[in-house]
């Protein structure tokens, strides 16, 4: 009888722990309630190099499932330059899109910021999210183009 006291007790406390965990990790990312608290939170996690954050706040058609979208998020932070970001221009869409024109700025390139890079904020089931798609910038001109999805494109050995 003893036995199933203290096994009772360890099963309620492992339940109690992972309600308490579960509540913690959605307190951190609380789902966005405007176009612009979706922006931010996702930008952040981008910066800080937080995939969990990126997928979180984002829908990403580069990526035909969420396994290979961490990967290629966790791929991409060893390489990626991006420092800090600015929100430079909004444009309300209609009730549930908002359009934003985002500079990132990068460290030890030859360029130091990216021209506005437009990127489309929706509103989700689960509060706004960021659409991320392919694209193109041709740092000649300055020129940004949609591109390829990293799912689509063929890569040689």
């Amino acid at each position: 009888m003893k036995r199933k006291k203290i096994v009772s007790l360890l099963l309620a406390g492992v339940v109690a722990g992972s309600i308490v965990v579960a509540s913690t990790t959605m307190a951190e990312k609380g789902v966005a309630q405007t176009p612009m608290d979706a922006a931010t939170s996702y930008f952040d996690a981008y910066i800080a190099k937080d995939a969990e954050g990126m997928m979180f706040y984002s829908k990403d058609t580069n990526y035909l499932d969420e396994k290979s979208r961490e990967e290629g998020y966790i791929k991409d932070f060893k390489t990626n330059p991006t420092t800090g970001y600015e929100i430079v221009e909004s444009k309300q869409i209609n009730s549930s899109e908002v359009q934003l024109y985002v500079v990132q700025k990068y460290a030890g390139q030859s360029y130091e910021q990216s021209p506005p890079l437009p990127f489309t904020v929706f509103k989700s089931e689960n509060g706004w999210k960021v659409m991320v798609e392919p694209l193109e910038i041709n740092t000649v001109t300055g020129e940004v183009t949609k591109g390829t999805p990293i799912h689509a494109m063929q890569f040689m050995d």
